[in-house]
């Protein structure tokens, strides 16, 4: 426990009297008290962070304040102290409870200082204060493989798993106790996943990963959870990854917005928020119509730009994030690659940088030289809000076509042309296969003609076709 006091002169009211804080930092939290007492700022004594000596009846005073401090201080260390012998680990709320009781306790013992009535003994942490504690401490914490703070969406993740748990309780009526952590709960739990939520297999694998990790730093932190939680099973099945086929890669990559199609396509999407605007008051300065051919050409022209931020991904097997940071200094034209770190991992992914029948990316880079960007291609937001227009324009209904579809569909195509695996995860950064298996996607229709090559491959170097070597084995 380490206490330090500040004069908070930044806050000092028309007298010149500022109030001083106390400040509290224990087992890496940290809480702000304020101690009742003010002073000017000429008689604070910032390095013994207390009032400065004085003689007389001011003397009695800032004998008194330095009192109050000073107990404070020891009030602080005994609630320290108390909660370490119980084996409790004490949050800010219940902190400043403990210290505030002692300090009670204190202030009858000493002449001079005015008890004050002690609080409500302070009630043990819940399950829920433990995690919200230990997702505090994640919030917190640095990737030591990346040097990072953890994503928020990580973070959001975790916080989402508790609301799970908490609904689970409040469904079952079982009380969420880090004792209770046994095959009971694991049991109760499961059902309650599958069969009133009804979500995947994945997903329970996903938050039952998020219990063991809270409760793995409960154990590492002395309290007392079952040991029972070390035989939850996290459930992980690979799936095959939404992926475009090399035809839908094509017809993407091959859709013109400047056709009369285009431009109806378009207007339409500007009549249908005309009219989804009728009913509603029309602000000051708003346009009567959104339908306007300036506007429309402005549309095509970022569903243009949209299409190739995505065409970027999926050529160069880049996550949103890191195309939108790609620039001319990451590519090497002398060994036609392009190397960059991925900003998630902070892994260096070298990626072909050449042309061929369906990855362009040399021409789609050059198609904005001119532009004389910072980037490779104008930086994209938004890129989910123009997608769904651009698979309409080619064709594409079969999935959902989204940035992430783009970086999927480079390994499942590259893995389909016979590329290593290994050579395909230099490319996207991945370390571990299972990490790399959730994306690949399957193709049904591009695995059978694999299938058939290979069967013709075989044949001819057995001295017979595929139809012949048939008509044998019928016969």
């Amino acid at each position: 426990m380490e206490v330090t006091r500040q004069l908070l002169t930044e806050r000092a009211g028309k007298t010149g009297l500022a109030r001083i804080q106390l400040t509290f930092c224990w087992d890496s939290q940290r809480l702000r008290l304020g101690a009742g007492q003010k002073c000017l700022p000429k008689d604070w004594d910032a390095k013994r962070e207390l009032l400065k000596a004085k003689t007389g009846a001011a003397g009695t005073h800032v004998d008194t304040v330095n009192r109050v401090l000073d107990t404070y201080a020891e009030a602080a260390h005994a609630a320290y102290h108390e909660a370490q012998l119980s084996g409790q680990r004490l949050n800010p709320a219940a902190m400043k409870a403990a210290i505030l009781g002692h300090y009670a306790r204190l202030g009858q013992e000493q002449a001079g200082l005015l008890p004050i009535p002690a609080p409500p003994a302070p009630t043990p942490p819940s399950f829920t204060d433990y995690y919200h504690q230990w997702l505090g401490e994640q919030s917190r914490r640095t990737n030591l493989r990346t040097g990072q703070r953890l994503s928020k969406t990580y973070l959001d993740s975790l916080a989402n798993s508790l609301s799970v748990f908490q609904a689970f309780a409040a469904a079952t009526q079982h009380e969420l106790s880090l004792a209770g952590m046994n095959k009971t709960f694991y049991q109760q739990f499961q059902e309650y996943f599958f069969e009133q939520r009804g979500q995947g297999l994945n997903t329970f694998g996903k938050h039952i990963r998020a219990l063991k990790n809270f409760l793995g730093w409960c154990e590492e932190n002395d309290l007392a959870v079952s040991p029972k939680f070390h035989k939850f099973e996290a459930p992980d099945q690979a799936t095959g990854a939404d992926a475009l086929t090399q035809r839908e890669l094509l017809a993407i990559a091959g859709v013109d917005f400047y056709t009369e199609h285009a431009r109806t396509l378009v207007r339409q999407h500007y009549e249908r928020l005309d009219a989804a605007a009728a009913d509603t008051p029309r602000r000051r300065g708003q346009r009567r119509s959104q339908v306007d051919e300036y506007r429309i050409l402005e549309r095509l022209r970022s569903l243009e730009r949209a299409r190739d931020k995505f065409l970027q991904c999926a050529y160069l097997a880049l996550r949103i994030s890191d195309a939108n940071k790609l620039a001319p200094r990451h590519l090497d034209y002398a060994h036609h690659v392009v190397r960059i770190k991925a900003g998630k991992t902070q892994l260096p992914c070298v990626v072909p940088f050449l042309d061929d029948d369906v990855f362009r990316p040399v021409a789609l880079i050059e198609k904005y030289r001119s532009l004389g960007l910072d980037t490779c291609l104008p930086v994209g937001t938004g890129l989910d809000d123009y997608l769904p227009t651009v698979a309409q324009l080619a064709g594409l209904t079969r999935i959902a076509l989204t940035s992430k579809v783009g970086r999927k569909t480079f390994v499942t195509l590259k893995l389909a042309q016979g590329v290593p695996r290994t050579t395909v995860m230099q490319a996207t950064g991945h370390r571990t296969e299972s990490s790399f298996n959730r994306y690949v996607g399957i193709d049904e229709a591009e695995l059978v003609e694999t299938y058939r090559k290979t069967a013709r491959q075989v044949a001819k170097k057995g001295g017979n076709s595929v139809s012949t070597s048939t008509q044998q084995e019928a016969a």
